[in-house]
Formats: structure tokens, C-alpha cells, sequence
């Protein structure tokens, strides 16, 4: 859909820019990554990220192609000449970071506020069984709200007509607010 939507010459990008512009092995790996059969949460199986749309009005691009993108956890950058989609998957380092390589060896750290960290995630998506109306689900940690009491965050999975995808990307959200509480900020030079 993403390529699609870049190269066609009638509804997409396709006018205003040249296919030669999209990674397109990258798109490949992801839409690897996005086959991979997961549980459905009901006893089945079920690709890990589909993408079930109908775009039925004109809207800013580079908005509808971040929502796309945001089907996989992805996002999206324009670097060298291309248009770079990159998905949220576990990789190796490409380059280290220490005292020797940053100017006056200074990290600054600082952490998320522990009241800002969700631990209800309602999540809006399309229910086919429910005449495609936008319907929420409700995922909760428990233990996080032990710990941080309830911050309740609303989110909306687009083009996801999977409950098992939408409790995913719930699921998704508590994990990294629980886990990804540091952030840092350094110097380098070229």
C-alpha cells in the first residue's frame, strides 16, 4: 500500500516524484517482518501488521504516509535522495557513543515523569463484526498501575481491522512507557 501510494501516477505521489525515491528493499524487509504469524489472541494465527483502508478523500501526504507507516510502529524520514520508511524491529548498533567521541565526554540524562507513563491504553479500531464501526478496547497493566496508579492514554490504530492487532499495539505502548524511561542528549561533531 505504502509503495503503492509513493509511485502511482493517478491518486498517489507518483506525479511529483519518481519510484527510483522509495527504498524499496527496505519496504521488503518490513513487509517481512509485518507476514510474520502471530498468536491472534483467540487460538489462531495471524500476520504480525496488516493494513485494511479505504482512503475516500484527499489529505496532506506526508500525513497519510506517516499514518500508513504507523500500521507497523514505523517511521518516516527523507535521507539522500529517498524516502525512508523504518520500522520499529530489534537491530544491532551502528555506531557507539562514549566519552572519546562526544565533545567534552558530556551525556545529559533525564527521565519520563512517573504520572506520564500509561498503564490503560484504550485503543480505537475498525470492527469488521461490528458493521466496520470504530470500536475502543481497553488493555490494562496491573502491575503498573500498582506502581504508577492509572494514566489512561487514547490512541487510534489506523487501518487495523484485527482486535488481536489492536490489543498488540496497546500492549506495544504500556511496554515502551514502562521500559523506555531515559532519554539522553549529547554533542558530536561531524
Amino acid at each position: 500500500v505504502f509503495y503503492d501510494l509513493v509511485t502511482n501516477k493517478r491518486y498517489g505521489l507518483g506525479r511529483y516524484g519518481r519510484a527510483e525515491w522509495l527504498d524499496k528493499w527496505t519496504l521488503y524487509q518490513i513487509a517481512r517482518m509485518c507476514d510474520e504469524m502471530v498468536d491472534d489472541g483467540n487460538g489462531g494465527l495471524e500476520p504480525q501488521f496488516t493494513c485494511n483502508v479505504a482512503i475516500q478523500e484527499t489529505q496532506d501526504a506526508y500525513t497519510l504516509l506517516n499514518n500508513l507507516v504507523s500500521v507497523f510502529r514505523g517511521m518516516l524520514y527523507w535521507a539522500n535522495g529517498r524516502i525512508m520508511p523504518v520500522s520499529n524491529e530489534t537491530r544491532d548498533p551502528v555506531f557507539n557513543f562514549t566519552n572519546a567521541n562526544v565533545i567534552n565526554g558530556m551525556f545529559s540524562y533525564t527521565d519520563t515523569p512517573r504520572n506520564t507513563r500509561s498503564t490503560v491504553c484504550v485503543v480505537k479500531w475498525t470492527d469488521p463484526d461490528n458493521l466496520f464501526r470504530t470500536t475502543p478496547e481497553r488493555v490494562e497493566d496491573t502491575a503498573g498501575i500498582a506502581r504508577f496508579g492509572y494514566v489512561e492514554k487514547n490512541i487510534t490504530a489506523f487501518a487495523t481491522t484485527s482486535r488481536g492487532q489492536a490489543i498488540r499495539a496497546a500492549n506495544w505502548l504500556l511496554t515502551v512507557e514502562q521500559l523506555l524511561t531515559e532519554t539522553v542528549a549529547f554533542q558530536t561533531d561531524l
